[in-house]
């Protein structure tokens, strides 16, 4: 057994986003799931990816948001997800965690889904991420997976952000 928190991804559909924009309830109702207060905190990335589910090839679309659920409850805990397809055998990953659930763990479980399911499709030997600069919670994370802080890059959004890679361990 695991000593740290699991999620289950739940891949976002046309359906599952278009409710969620439309009706809280009714996406709760389709995913069997309450729906946290204060999520999403970045409402934007619902209209970013029902977009590229739109556009994507079949394949693409896999490499989009998920939802993370607690396997034991069904309980929606946030979202998160691959910025695009692997290029370079490289993907970005990003995610959120609805605020009355951070500080358990959930972060950590839902990134370490996300390196896991990027790495099983066997396309990618690297993971990238970007958090605000200094300790902080998603620092945190990414260090406990075995990320490193590789650079510093401007966003033309919020500032300067650091860059976190992680690379597949080679096979010995």
């Amino acid at each position: 057994m695991s000593s740290y928190p699991q999620v289950r991804l739940l891949a976002a559909t046309e359906s599952l986003l278009n409710a969620l924009n439309d009706n809280r309830a009714l996406f709760g109702e389709l995913i069997g799931s309450s729906v946290p207060d204060g999520w999403p905190e970045f409402p934007e990335a619902i209209g970013f990816t029902l977009e590229h589910l739109q556009t994507a090839s079949e394949a693409d679309r896999s490499w989009s948001m998920q939802f993370f659920l607690d396997p034991a409850t069904g309980q929606l805990l946030g979202s998160g997800g691959f910025a695009a397809p692997p290029a370079e055998r490289t993907v970005e990953i990003g995610y959120e965690i609805a605020p009355e659930f951070r500080g358990r763990g959930f972060g950590v479980a839902a990134a370490r889904a996300l390196v896991e399911r990027a790495v099983a499709s066997s396309e990618v030997d690297h993971v990238l991420a970007h958090t605000l600069p200094g300790p902080n919670p998603s620092t945190g994370v990414l260090v406990s997976l075995g990320f490193e802080h590789t650079n510093d890059q401007e966003d033309p959004e919020v500032g300067v952000v650091w860059e976190w890679r992680w690379t597949r361990p080679l096979d010995v």
